[in-house]
């Protein structure tokens, strides 16, 4: 080999050694093989991931507005199962003409009229206190009194007790005791006094002649060292005048004595009598029309938001137009159609004139599909004027309650909400009941729980592929990253040798120069 052919070969080995020490790894020399593998899993996962990723998403939004949606059918057959109770249209009131003697309340049924009220007695109960040869000089120390037994009977025979009085024993004490059998006896016991003179003072619970009790037994009796109560207060009704005729409560309530009126004595004036006027109030049926109808709104709005399609604007070439997550759902679209049928179906009612919201003054907007009081200027109308829609409501309602009832579909309960059957309400109620239980006797599958059952299925199933992906990249890296390793291997092995040759031709250059 000549000395020439020896640094050129020499000098290629440096190029390349230099080559490998230039790569950027920061590790050292070789490939960067963490740098690589994780590009590669970006790449794959951009690729293979995200689309799935994206239709999880857009389920996702699916889910929830067919959710959001549900929720808001239920809101509004609630608002309707809540507006065909009577309890939301017979609203009436009740006043009294002098509130310092009594007051009154009305409830759902009661009939408009006005009654003449007089009060004659309020109720009370029963108070027996210890006459003075039982007083003590303390509520807490030894008393004189000699013991035995002290016996509580309700006069109405209801409840009895026997309290065990020691000999010595205090009024606190005794006191105690006596409260520890109240849920039995309907009796009290209290310890009143100051300085040297304490006594014991018994009340009913209870008012009415029915409170009343007795006190007995071997620890009672006159003489020094026994308990001796006196009757302070005797038990008593309530008694009032309705219309000259006497009525007594055991309270100062008393209630369904005027159907579906409550009247509450406050103070005894048997000197006069005072008015009491029960009125119709239309205020209340028109407050709960209008909740129905903004449970409507709210329902309507939640399907147009959900299902709408807005395009890009025009003339732009970098945007693209946005749907909703429902947009070409035939279920949330169908709504659109069904609902405002269900409400604008025209009802025989006793009343020809009153068949229809419409007929009353209620209508649809066509720009919004909101329920609405009809406007005196209509819609679209270019002149002329309507009547206005929340006066005729108000006018069918004042001159025949019955008709718009029937309309609606009201059904005769006490209670806060009904199950409509008939009338507006009633066909609204079986629809909802087919979206949201499948039909009105509850059974089948209801549409909307059909989606979402539908849609949790497919989320499975992605999510499923989608960790069987994940998997297979997490493989294909690390083979990658493990071909990448034996690579660096290699070359580091050539490094290894290269330098060893470039050692050995250094040394022959030198040693060329010699003789």
């Amino acid at each position: 080999m000549s000395i020439s052919s020896a640094s050129s070969s020499s000098t290629n080995s440096a190029t390349l050694l230099q080559q490998l020490n230039t790569l950027s790894n920061p590790g050292g020399t070789g490939l960067p093989v963490s740098q690589y593998a994780q590009d590669m899993q970006t790449i794959l996962q951009q690729e293979l991931e995200t689309p799935l990723q994206n239709q999880l998403s857009q389920l996702s939004s699916q889910q929830s507005a067919l959710s959001s949606l549900q929720t808001a059918l239920q809101t509004f057959q609630q608002a309707t199962q809540t507006l065909a109770s009577m309890q939301s249209w017979s609203t009436v009131t009740a006043s009294s003409s002098n509130t310092n003697v009594f007051t009154a309340t009305a409830q759902p049924g009661a009939n408009p009229g006005t009654f003449q009220i007089q009060v004659m007695s309020l109720a009370q109960g029963q108070t027996d206190v210890m006459s003075s040869n039982s007083y003590q000089s303390s509520a807490t120390e030894p008393s004189n009194f000699v013991g035995g037994q002290l016996i509580i009977q309700q006069s109405s025979g209801s409840g009895s007790a026997t309290i065990q009085i020691a000999q010595g024993e205090s009024l606190s004490d005794i006191a105690s005791a006596i409260n520890q059998q109240s849920s039995v006896t309907g009796v009290v016991a209290s310890v009143i006094g100051s300085g040297s003179t304490y006594y014991l003072a018994l009340s009913s619970e209870g008012t009415g002649q029915a409170s009343s009790f007795s006190v007995s037994g071997s620890a009672t009796g006159t003489g020094v060292g026994y308990i001796n109560f006196q009757e302070q207060t005797v038990a008593s009704d309530a008694q009032i005048s309705i219309d000259g005729q006497l009525f007594s409560s055991p309270t100062n309530t008393f209630a369904n004595y005027i159907q579906g009126v409550t009247i509450n004595a406050v103070s005894v004036d048997t000197s006069n009598s005072y008015t009491l006027t029960i009125g119709q109030d239309t205020s209340g049926a028109e407050k709960a029309v209008e909740t129905w109808m903004n449970a409507y709104n709210a329902l309507i709005d939640t399907v147009n938001k959900d299902t709408a399609y807005t395009p890009a604007a025009a003339g732009s070439s970098s945007t693209q137009g946005t749907a909703g997550p429902l947009f070409g759902d035939p279920f949330a679209t169908s709504l659109l159609q069904q609902l405002p049928a269900s409400v604008s179906q025209v009802i025989s009612t006793v009343q020809p004139q009153i068949n229809s919201l419409s007929s009353i003054g209620i209508v649809i907007d066509p720009s919004t599909g909101h329920l609405e009081f009809q406007s005196a200027s209509g819609f679209s109308m270019a002149s002329g004027t309507l009547p206005d829609g929340q006066s005729m409501f108000e006018q069918a309602l004042n001159n025949n309650p019955q008709a718009v009832q029937q309309l609606f579909g009201v059904v005769n309960t006490t209670a806060s909400t009904a199950v409509p059957i008939s009338g507006i309400l009633g066909g609204v109620n079986n629809l909802l009941n087919t979206l949201l239980i499948g039909n009105s006797s509850g059974t089948g599958t209801a549409p909307i729980q059909g989606e979402l059952n539908a849609i949790s299925a497919q989320q499975s199933s992605i999510q499923n592929y989608l960790n069987l992906v994940n998997q297979q990249i997490q493989n294909q890296v690390q083979n990658y990253t493990n071909q990448l390793n034996q690579l660096n291997a290699v070359m580091q092995q050539a490094q290894a040798q290269m330098k060893e040759l470039s050692s050995m031709f250094g040394t022959s250059s030198s040693s060329s120069t010699l003789p």
